[in-house]
């Protein structure tokens, strides 16, 4: 009688995410699991978005990646080596800006996990804006006038002789921390002293002067496998926080196939390899100027998802089988919001209200003295407080509008299957009551610099 054939052992497959707090580790955690890929997660913070997730199977904690690289690296390496193991495909995903430390210590991870990750030295070219724009202007890309501040004592004589407006930005800054619009020199000698102080700027971190041009910002996504195209997509965020040059509230996906292609053609020439996602402006009738490349996973990545390419999930593929061919989306023309945004929009609405403005900031104070003696009383007097400073349906009025406008968009963070990580607004509200405001550099990281 013949013997049964064997049946091959299907492979386990993991990920490990980093930067559990932010709400594109949300969007990845439950990509990942849809595909049946077992993710675990990780955070500098005790609260953190991803980690509440119903498909996080696992969290871990680790030491601060600014502060402490080479601890962070070994933590990496120990629950690595934890959850892997012969019949595992083990894929490392870091999510923020430490993924540049990852790719710098791509050695460590050999045979104990694997990454698709760009090289260190091509990070540090486009990632810098000060580098991408002598890239753009080797490689005849169009982007805006571009002066490097190499020194503060030619900072006068820089501010002085520069078309305004502006853009002071941080070579090495995300989420518009330190970017700064500016309508003339004392605004820019002002905001460069100010920021040289507040961020501890080296000579290698001295600030940029951008032109600013006409249009509306797009953001363009990429996969690429060893500078070869796989896929793109593209989204506009029509609400952003802080206002007209911080993070997407409230996002659309377009079709922007001269973007992508100009965008693709970069990369390309590069060599790059894993996801980007590149900044444009465009006035809808010349050629779209490429501001910035931020070299890693994006703030609208529940965007692109929800538009219909699963970024980590392609990402993880590329990582364990070396290869994918290209993807072709079906463009869906979907909207999306981020309710933590959305809610420090209403706060700053508050805040900024040209309607008794001594009665709101009273009621934030008493708020955050009483929060400390009882939660609940604190919420209900600031309810209070806030409809005796205030008409209602005034303050409200531009909030319905929105609603209406956009009914339909997708809540990036809830979501009624995996209800908890919204849990992760606790974070930007404890920072509220400690510090009284919301800053990008506290949403992001305690530096606030890659």
């Amino acid at each position: 009688m013949p013997q049964d054939t064997p049946q091959k052992t299907k492979r386990k497959e993991k990920c490990i995410l980093t930067f559990a707090r932010a709400w594109n580790t949300v969007a990845a955690t439950r990509c990942l699991a849809k595909h049946g890929v077992e993710v675990i997660t990780g955070d500098d913070s005790v609260i953190a978005a991803g980690n509440f997730s119903l498909h996080s199977k696992n969290v871990f904690r680790y030491p601060n990646p600014d502060d402490h690289p080479e601890k962070f690296i070994d933590r990496l390496v120990e629950v690595c080596k934890a959850q892997g193991g012969d019949d595992v495909d083990l894929v490392l995903m870091p999510m923020h800006t430490c993924s540049f430390v990852v790719s710098e210590y791509k050695d460590r991870f050999e045979g104990i996990a694997k990454l698709a990750l760009p090289d260190i030295d091509q990070i540090r070219l486009v990632g810098n804006k000060a580098s991408f724009s002598q890239v753009c202007e080797k490689y005849e890309i169009n982007t805006p006038k571009t002066i490097i501040i190499d020194s503060p004592d030619r900072l006068e004589e820089i501010a002085n002789n520069f078309k305004y407006p502006a853009f002071l930005k941080l070579p090495d800054a995300s989420a518009a921390i330190g970017l700064h619009k500016v309508k003339n020199a004392e605004e820019t000698i002002k905001h460069y002293r100010h920021d040289m102080k507040k961020f501890n700027l080296s000579e290698d971190e001295l600030p940029i002067l951008q032109e600013a041009v006409e249009g509306e910002d797009y953001c363009s996504t990429f996969l690429f496998e060893h500078g070869e195209y796989r896929a793109s997509m593209t989204y506009h965020n029509i609400l952003d926080y802080p206002p007209k040059s911080g993070m997407g509230a409230l996002r659309e996906t377009v079709d922007a196939s001269e973007m992508e292609a100009i965008g693709a053609e970069l990369l390309r020439k590069v060599g790059w390899h894993g996801v980007a996602e590149i900044d444009f402006r465009w006035d809808g009738k010349h050629t779209p100027y490429i501001i910035e490349v931020n070299p890693r996973f994006w703030g609208g990545l529940g965007q692109s998802i929800e538009s219909g390419l699963d970024y980590p999930y392609l990402l993880f593929r590329m990582a364990v089988d070396g290869h994918i061919d290209p993807i072709k989306a079906e463009n869906r023309q979907v909207r999306t919001f981020n309710p933590c945004l959305m809610t420090l929009l209403m706060l700053r609405e508050f805040h900024d209200s040209k309607d008794t403005p001594h009665e709101i900031a009273e009621a934030f104070k008493t708020f955050q003295r009483q929060y400390k003696i009882s939660h609940i009383k604190a919420l209900g007097r600031l309810v209070e407080h806030l409809g005796q400073a205030v008409n209602p349906v005034d303050r409200f009025k531009a909030v319905e509008n929105l609603l209406k406008e956009n009914k339909g968009a997708v809540d990036e963070l809830f979501n009624k299957n995996d209800p908890l990580p919204v849990l992760g607004l606790l974070y930007p509200l404890t920072v509220f009551l400690k510090k009284g405001k919301i800053s990008p550099e506290l949403l992001v990281s305690k530096a606030g610099k890659k």
